[in-house]
């Protein structure tokens, strides 16, 4: 591939210690720089100890993107416009920046991070900024890269996109083996012997359904919910209300090994997600050979096929977590099995770095971005 450099700005930076944008800028990253290709990773305040990782620059913000996400996205978008001959933004929130480029003539590409704008623990004025970026993702984007089928009609659909203009990429997952009694032991836990949400707590995600759905059920194993519940008033009010021996609240783990290991011990997985597209949560699931519980949706039925259980109410939860209770263990593996394979077939990191590679040539092909060095 042609020498091209590239800026990835809207994650908080890499080494990923946070969610899917960061995993994913990691990710893609580390297969662009070994095609000849110069990256750049926009990343928070002293959030790596050198300037770069593993052959990719990091271009540090002076302030991290928790404390002002329009700011991070415009000195990353700033810098782009100045030094990169490709900016892939991830989530719309900088879009209104774009305008920018009229006196740069770059290529934005814009990655969105599902329907952000539906998010309910946005404030009004906030998701009308959302929808707003939405907009002017679609409108000033050179292309628009979705990570699933149904944010791409969305956006082809609303906006009347040229079908030209977007393409479907989606995020990727490792097959997960990762057996850990130190893990089990640290949270008191048995192999196989307890459900499993890892998730923000936030309406969309659900967890009330969950927790009211699993009580309801009152199955033999205990559920196990991995987030941090302590900085809002969502997750405070579940703690108080589902209190229970059956259920344990660990906060939020950080630690990749620990989640692999909590994940491929569990019996089920449950995800609650019902606003975005393709969720890394539950990819990360699905690679662990979990059966999944998944909240009855456009995109969670894209990811699995239609090959795991869904609910869309308390009532549905309650009965796919007492059908998981009944099952024995080949129609149990039988489940998780399915769901591994959509990893191995389709959600794997070699098949989407391959996409974006060659998504990129046909950019680089339709832009003639050349700088004399193969």
């Amino acid at each position: 591939m042609i020498y091209q450099k590239i800026l990835i700005t809207g994650s908080r930076g890499i080494p990923a210690r946070y969610g899917g944008f960061e995993t994913f800028a990691e990710e893609i990253s580390q297969i662009l720089v070994k095609h000849n290709l110069d990256v750049t990773v926009q990343c928070d305040p002293g959030s790596f100890h050198d300037n770069y990782y593993n052959n990719v620059r990091l271009l540090f913000s002076k302030k991290s993107k928790s404390s002002g996400r329009i700011t991070y996205y415009f000195r990353g978008i700033i810098w782009g416009l100045k030094n990169s001959d490709i900016i892939l933004v991830l989530g719309s929130g900088g879009a209104v920046f774009y305008l920018l480029n009229f006196f740069y003539r770059k290529t934005i590409i814009t990655n969105p991070d599902g329907l952000e704008y539906k998010r309910s623990k946005w404030p009004l004025p906030v998701r009308l900024y959302w929808m707003f970026s939405d907009f002017m993702a679609a409108k000033f984007s050179d292309y628009i890269v979705a990570d699933s089928g149904s944010v791409a009609d969305h956006f082809r659909n609303r906006y009347k996109i040229d079908p030209a203009r977007i393409s479907i990429i989606e995020y990727g997952a490792y097959i997960n083996n990762n057996f850990n009694e130190k893990v089990l032991e640290k949270h008191g836990l048995g192999h196989k012997k307890f459900y499993l949400a890892v998730c923000r707590f936030e309406p969309e995600n659900n967890l009330h359904i969950i927790l009211e759905g699993f009580l309801k059920a009152d199955p033999v194993y205990i559920l196990v919910i991995v987030g941090n519940h302590s900085d809002n008033h969502y997750g405070r009010k579940l703690i108080k209300k589902f209190r229970s021996e059956k259920i344990i609240f660990t906060g939020g783990i950080y630690d990749k090994p620990e989640l692999a290991a909590l994940r491929f011990s569990c019996r089920t997985y449950i995800h609650g997600h019902s606003v975005g597209g393709t969720n890394p949560s539950l990819l990360e699931a699905m690679a662990s050979s979990n059966p999944v519980i998944c909240h009855d949706n456009i995109f969670n039925r894209e990811v699995t096929a239609g090959t795991q259980l869904y609910f869309k109410n308390v009532e549905e939860c309650s009965l796919r977590i007492s059908e998981i209770e009944k099952m024995d263990e080949n129609e149990l593996s039988a489940l998780g099995k399915a769901a591994r394979r959509r990893i191995e077939d389709f959600y794997n990191w070699e098949n989407i770095g391959s996409k974006y590679l060659k998504f990129l040539e046909l950019v680089r092909e339709e832009k003639k971005l050349f700088d004399g060095r193969q």
